[in-house]
């Protein structure tokens, strides 16, 4: 019994020291492991914020969601969902890039098999730009095969005149072999062609767009989707009774085209881009390409129809005769003497034989002549004054409104502009304008509407308008000087103004900036006060698909972002009359100093390239989309006949901050400002983004909104009209059809929430 109770009594005080002793056994382990998950937890996160910034989406989801699983931090996990969320929508966007490219590669097969091989290299254009690698793409024997067929193909086009076709294929190969020289020579001598029939006989290329349109229709019906409406759903809205009037009243005139041109300023011109051009350039290289120029104006079928003599074999043949004697003179032409010679030569050669019109003679020559040099350089002839003043000034005489075309050929309104005529008049975006002036706008162009219902500030223009209740009103709208903004937000609020601010609860705001004009400045310091006001902590500056515009507006941007340092500087390579130029940043009280992002992409070119190089080599701002157009040439303008017309030459490259031109030279293989993160983004997807930002562009009058009726549903009220509820999805989700945007938020939230990006 004695020896039992001992045992027991063991067993107790056993039981009593490992019960006392397993608490502070366990936190003894806490304590040790702690430091070494606090370790843990943030390599993992230096791990993940690499991992972003190389573009590794994938990796940096997985090693913040594991960062997250053993770390209750909540910012943490705000930015694991972050990741995740982007990651996921990323997934699906690769996903259906790769679904494209099936697609593309499988409709050049099924265009083969049913003998439409012109179209096929149009598809395998688009699927070498889709495809994962595009080099290898271009080496695989079927696409090898593919090409040297429609090589022969566009040789046959231009020789049987179908210049249409010849372009589409020149085109395509450009996009396949883009360091070939001979598919540019090729394309830009198509490409003349069909604007001299564009401008000198509209009939001529009409007939060549309707040929080439039915064969389109064609092979767009065997590429489609099999449908899944009913057959009445395809049925073409009925026309209106006046729907097949003619529009000849619309017609731009080459008569006024070339109107105010003359021979002077050729010679002038010519003579100014021999000594100041930035590198070296012989009167016998500008004289042999005017006379390019010449041979593509008298060689083109269908202009005999606008100009007689070319219809008369013997008178052509002489002329084209003496085209050669002038360009044997050309070859010896080494002083400016031979211009004028040239010319005079060229003017009784003309006169002799086809007769054309002396300022066609001289357009001509000019547009071949300067396209020896650069695609920059060019005449803007008195015609072209005011378009070239709307872009670069920022303002025109109109009654300001945003037009396009409808498939079915309708004039639509996109949005009427802020405090302008049409606003004020009550024209709202979605209207239909059946007529201008009386006579039917149904068919016509662009450029024909915008050169109609511009002109002289202080003059009428009566615009029939149908809204989209089919209500009918006629306006008298007086043209007045319209300011064109150059810097637009988020969304435009109903009556005007912007909303900036893109993610309000995090306060990231979000600027466009569409070109650089003289008002861009005032413009962008009058938004960063508001963003100021606001609180915004970081922003997002979007220049894509920005042309470029002012030199001065560049670097004026690139200041309100940049302490000090240098922006740009510009030089030509070799002495000219215009001296070398730097532009330095300067300090200024007013400084936009929060976190950045800037959205690039393939089509933002010159001032966007300058303003996004210099933030990215100060290391300002993170670089997001795709590398830039390559713009980085510099043009002058240079006044001729008492500034009724100029020479706009390339005088300079410029030079970003680390000494990289960015210039794109026909075989470069490295140009542009190439993003941090590069994000590429499909056609189908550039389009969707493009339409969901146009949506919140509109400018909608206030009562467009208006109130929900007593016992209305207010969510039905909201869904009155499809641009409303893309503006609702837009303004809820932006992420939901623009990567590019999507990733520009990502890094912005991240680096608020802490992230070392």
């Amino acid at each position: 019994m004695t020896r039992i109770r001992r045992w027991k009594l063991l067993v107790a005080l056993a039981v009593t020291l490992a019960v006392g002793t397993a608490p502070e056994r366990g936190f003894a382990q806490q304590q040790a492991q702690q430091p070494q998950q606090l370790a843990s937890v943030e390599q993992l996160k230096s791990q993940a914020f690499d991992a972003l910034r190389s573009g590794k989406f994938d990796q940096s989801n997985e090693l913040l969601a594991k960062a997250a699983s053993i770390s209750p931090d909540p910012s943490l996990h705000q930015m694991a969902d972050w990741v995740s969320q982007f990651e996921n929508q990323r997934q699906q966007f690769t996903a259906e890039r790769h679904k494209q490219y099936d697609k593309a590669v499988s409709d050049v097969h099924k265009l083969i098999d049913h003998h439409y091989d012109s179209y096929a290299l149009d598809q395998a254009a688009k699927a070498c730009l889709l495809s994962d690698d595009k080099k290898a793409f271009r080496n695989e024997a079927w696409v090898d095969a593919l090409v040297k067929q429609s090589i022969g193909m566009a040789e046959q086009f231009d020789k049987s005149e179908q210049w249409l076709k010849a372009l589409r294929l020149y085109s395509d190969l450009s996009s396949l072999e883009p360091a070939n020289p001979e598919w540019k020579d090729k394309l830009k001598l198509a490409t003349r062609r069909i604007r001299l029939l564009a401008l000198y006989t509209p009939g001529g290329i009409k007939a060549l767009q309707e040929s080439e349109g039915k064969e389109r229709e064609q092979v767009d019906a065997l590429l489609a989707p099999p449908s899944t409406q009913p057959s009445a759903a395809t049925t073409k809205p009925a026309k209106d009774k006046d729907d097949d009037a003619n529009n000849d009243a619309f017609k731009v005139d080459w008569h006024e085209t070339v109107k105010g041109i003359k021979l002077e300023m050729l010679t002038d011109a010519l003579k100014s881009a021999r000594n100041n051009y930035y590198r070296p350039v012989d009167y016998r290289d500008l004289l042999l390409g005017g006379l390019k120029g010449i041979r593509a104006l008298a060689t083109t079928k269908g202009l005999e129809q606008t100009f007689p003599g070319l219809g008369v074999p013997a008178k052509r043949d002489a002329f084209l005769a003496s085209l050669d004697k002038r360009v044997a003179d050309a070859q010896k032409a080494t002083t400016a003497d031979s211009i004028d010679t040239m010319m005079e030569n060229l003017r009784a050669d003309n006169t002799r034989t086809v007769s054309l019109p002396e300022a066609v003679i001289v357009s001509e020559f000019a547009d071949g002549a300067f396209a020896e040099l650069d695609p920059f350089s060019s005449m803007i002839w008195p015609s072209d004054l005011e378009e070239f003043n709307k872009t670069t000034q920022g303002e025109f005489s109109g009654v300001g409104i945003q037009i396009q075309n409808d498939d079915d050929g309708s004039l639509r309104v996109v949005s009427p502009l802020e405090d302008s005529p049409a606003y004020k008049a009550g024209i709202k975006a979605g209207d239909i304008i059946t007529k201008i002036d009386g006579k039917n706008a149904k068919g016509i162009s662009l450029n024909q509407a915008v050169k109609t219902i511009t002109g002289q500030s202080g003059s009428h223009v009566r615009l029939t308008v149908r809204s989209p209740n089919n209500a009918v009103k006629e306006y008298d709208i007086e043209r007045k000087t319209i300011h064109v903004a150059s810097i637009k937000g988020w969304l435009h609020r109903p009556g005007g103004g912007w909303e900036y601010l893109v993610d309000p609860s995090n306060k990231i705001a979000y600027i466009r900036l569409t070109n650089f004009t003289k008002t861009t400045k005032d413009e962008l310091d009058k938004a960063g006060d508001e963003l100021k006001a606001k609180g915004a902590k970081a922003m997002i500056l979007d220049l894509r698909y920005n042309p470029g515009g002012l030199l001065s507006a560049a670097t004026d941007v690139s200041d309100k972002f940049l302490h000090d340092g240098k922006i740009v500087s510009t030089h030509a390579d070799r002495e000219t009359p215009n001296s070398p130029t730097v532009a330095e940043a300067q300090a200024d009280d007013n400084e936009i100093s929060i976190p950045m992002v800037v959205l690039v992409n393939q089509y933002s070119a010159s001032a966007s390239e300058i303003v996004s190089g210099a933030l990215k080599d100060d290391a300002r701002a993170k670089i997001v989309g795709e590398r830039t157009f390559g713009k980085g040439s510099v043009q002058m303008l240079f006044p001729l006949s008492g500034r009724s017309a100029y020479l706009k030459l390339t005088t300079s490259h410029y030079y970003l901050p680390n000494g990289k031109c960015i210039h794109r030279e026909e075989n470069s293989t490295e140009w542009g400002v190439d993003p941090d993160m590069t994000i590429e983004m499909t056609p189908e997807q550039m389009r969707a983004a493009i339409e969901s930002r146009q949506e919140l562009d509109v400018l909608r009058d206030v009562t467009d909104n208006p109130a929900p009726a007593k016992g209305e549903d207010q969510t039905l009220k909201n869904k009155a009209g499809d641009a409303k509820e893309a503006v609702a999805k837009a303004t809820k989700d932006p992420m939901s059809s623009d990567p590019q945007l999507s990733a520009a938020l990502l890094i912005l939230r991240m680096q608020l929430a802490g992230a070392q990006l």
